[in-house]
C-alpha cells in the first residue's frame, strides 16, 4: 500500500510539473546576444555578450543557449564550442528563479566581413529530465570586420603630387594654409610652381606642392576583376585594402573623397554608393560599403563607369583608379581621361611571379604577396 502511495505521489509530482514547464519555462524568459561595438578594424578583438534573464519563481534546471557565427570571428574560449565553417558554441546554464546571468566572449576579427550571429537555439529541460522544450529565435545585431588596413605612405607621395600638380595646371589661388611640401623638380613641372628661394638655397630645382582648393576631390574607383585566376581573391582583397586605407589618409588630410567599385553583396545586390564626404566618419561609411563586397558585377561594368567619367569631367578631381586588372580596353579609357585634362593614378595590384608592366606614366605597382602575412 505505500508503494503505492509513492508512486501515485511520484506520479502527480511528475505530470504536475511537467505541465507547468510546458505552461511556464518561456514565461518571463529573456534572451539576448549583442557586440560591444559596431565595427572594428580587421585584426582587433571585441566582445559578444549573451545575457539570460529567467524573471520568475520556476526555475530552469538545464538550459541549453545555442548559436553559431562565422569562423571569420576567431573566439579566444574554445569551451563548449565546435568549428567547421562556422563557430558553434553550445553554453549549458542552471538558472534559478529571478536570476540573470551574464557571460562575455572575447573574439578577434581575422577577415573582412559583415557578421551576424546565425541559428540561435534554446533548449530547456524540467526537473526529471523527461521533455525537452525548445525555441529558436533570430539576433538582428551584427559587427563589421572592416578591410584590413596597409602601409600606403608611398602611394600617398604619389598622389600629393598629383593634387599639388592638378593644382598648378589649373592655376588656382595659393592659400599658405594649403601648403604641402616640397619635392624634386621632374621634366613637364610648370615653372609657376618652382619654388625659387629653396632651389637657390639647396642649389636644386624644388617644386612647390599645394592642396587644391575646398572644392578639389579624390575619387577612388575600384575594380574588383584581375589578370589572373592564381589566387584571385587574394589579390582583389588586397586592392580592397588598398581602397580602404587610401581613403582613410586622404580623408586625415581634409580632403574630399568618394569610393565606388564594381562589387555586389552575398545575393547579388548593388551597394549603396557612399557619396563625398570630408570627414574622418566618411572614412566608416567607405569601409562599410567596401566591407559588405562578397563579388563582382564583372569588367564591363567597371569600363562603363570609366566611360561615364569621361562624359562628366571634373578636371578638379583625382581619378584613383585601383585595378588588378589593367589590359589595354580600361587603359585606353584612363588615356581618355587624360587627354581630357584629368588627374589619374591608377594602382595594379600584382603577384611577383605574374609580373608587372608599367606601360603607362600614371601605372604604378603593388606586389602582394600569395600566401598569408
Amino acid at each position: 500500500m505505500h508503494l503505492i502511495l509513492i508512486v501515485l505521489m511520484i506520479g502527480i509530482i511528475y505530470f504536475s510539473q511537467e505541465r507547468l514547464y510546458r505552461k511556464y519555462w518561456k514565461k518571463g524568459l529573456r534572451t539576448g546576444l549583442s557586440f560591444s561595438r559596431e565595427y572594428m578594424e580587421c585584426g582587433e578583438e571585441a566582445e559578444l555578450t549573451l545575457e539570460i534573464e529567467n524573471d520568475k519563481a520556476l526555475p530552469l534546471p538545464v538550459f541549453h543557449y545555442k548559436f553559431s557565427v562565422d569562423r571569420a570571428l576567431r573566439f579566444h574560449d574554445m569551451e563548449n564550442s565546435v568549428v567547421t565553417d562556422y563557430y558553434h558554441r553550445n553554453d549549458v546554464f542552471s538558472i534559478l528563479g529571478h536570476q540573470k546571468i551574464r557571460r562575455t566572449l572575447t573574439f578577434r576579427g581575422s577577415e573582412r566581413g559583415h557578421f551576424r550571429v546565425e541559428s540561435v537555439n534554446i533548449m530547456v529541460r524540467d526537473f526529471f529530465m523527461s521533455r525537452v522544450f525548445a525555441m529558436s529565435k533570430n539576433e538582428e545585431r551584427g559587427i563589421y570586420v572592416f578591410p584590413k588596413k596597409v602601409d600606403v605612405q608611398e602611394l600617398m607621395s604619389l598622389t600629393r603630387g598629383r593634387i599639388g600638380e592638378m593644382a598648378a595646371r589649373r592655376s588656382l589661388i595659393v592659400d599658405p594654409l594649403a601648403f604641402r611640401g616640397l619635392r624634386d623638380y621632374q621634366s613637364g613641372d610648370p615653372y609657376r610652381a618652382i619654388n625659387w628661394k629653396q632651389s637657390a638655397r639647396t642649389g636644386e630645382w624644388k617644386v612647390n606642392l599645394f592642396e587644391a582648393t575646398q572644392d578639389a576631390e579624390v575619387k577612388i574607383l575600384l575594380n574588383l576583376d584581375t589578370d589572373t585566376m592564381i589566387r584571385a581573391d587574394r589579390l582583389l582583397e588586397a586592392a580592397i585594402s588598398i581602397t580602404s586605407s587610401l581613403a582613410r589618409e586622404h580623408l586625415r588630410e581634409k580632403e574630399r573623397v568618394s569610393a565606388w567599385c564594381n562589387g555586389l553583396t552575398e545575393d547579388g545586390q548593388t551597394i549603396s554608393e557612399p557619396g563625398m564626404g570630408s570627414e574622418l566618419s566618411h572614412g566608416i561609411t567607405i569601409d562599410k560599403y567596401l566591407t559588405m563586397i562578397r563579388k563582382s558585377e564583372g569588367k564591363d561594368a567597371f569600363l562603363g563607369r570609366l566611360d561615364a567619367e569621361v562624359k562628366s569631367i571634373n578636371r578638379n578631381t583625382l581619378y584613383l583608379v585601383i585595378s588588378p586588372y589593367y589590359k589595354e580596353d580600361l587603359l585606353l579609357r584612363l588615356d581618355r581621361l587624360i587627354r581630357e585634362e584629368a588627374t589619374v593614378l591608377c594602382v595594379v595590384p600584382y603577384y611577383s611571379r605574374v609580373g608587372f608592366e608599367s606601360r603607362r606614366s600614371y601605372l604604378h605597382g603593388w606586389e602582394v604577396s600569395e600566401y598569408e602575412d
